[in-house]
């Protein structure tokens, strides 16, 4: 009988969701510091606590594109993604990393999710209409860039990259 009640309380210690939330933090702020492999490292220990962490995910996903791993942070976003509540922000995420990877019709449907999920993100609107810049299509840079800069507050850090690119869009182009 001892044996079976030891069995059941190491069973319940084996995964802590308190101990998950507490390495989270820790991840948190290694990537807050730029120590991107100490918070990869941090939001592992996290997810092997409490693998329903999504924003662990989407955290490790960010440290992982900070060290130049668009595959990795993608594989994490996708993890992110694929737990019971998505979030904007993974999809904006997800889209950045997809457009740096040249996968830009992919980035464009991540952006549009985003904006699904969040019509107020000015972020994904201002990152889909970098994407639609790139690939050719002005009217849908446009039409973004504009989004963005119409949901933004005025002190919007972004605002002047999104000015400057909606200029861009707008300029006529040397020999046209």
């Amino acid at each position: 009988m001892a044996l079976i009640v030891t069995l059941a309380a190491c069973g319940s210690a084996e995964h802590s969701p308190e101990e998950g939330g507490r390495f989270f933090a820790i991840g948190t702020e290694k990537l807050d510091r730029g120590d991107f492999a100490g918070a990869i490292a941090a939001f592992t220990r996290a997810l092997e606590e409490d693998p329903t962490l999504e924003r662990a995910y989407n955290n490790r996903g960010l440290a992982r594109a900070g060290l130049g791993d668009l595959k990795g942070a993608i594989s994490d976003y996708d993890l992110c993604l694929a737990l019971p509540h998505p979030f904007a922000e993974a999809f904006y995420n997800r889209g950045v990393a997809r457009f740096q990877s040249g996968l830009t019709s992919e980035a464009i449907l991540d952006f549009s999710q985003a904006i699904t999920l969040n019509s107020s993100y000015a972020r994904a609107y201002a990152g889909r209409g970098l994407v639609f810049a790139r690939s050719g299509n002005p009217d849908g840079a446009r039409a973004d860039f504009k989004k963005a800069l119409e949901v933004a507050g005025p002190d919007w850090p972004e605002r002047p990259r999104v000015e400057a690119e909606l200029r861009n869009v707008d300029s006529p182009k040397e020999g046209r």
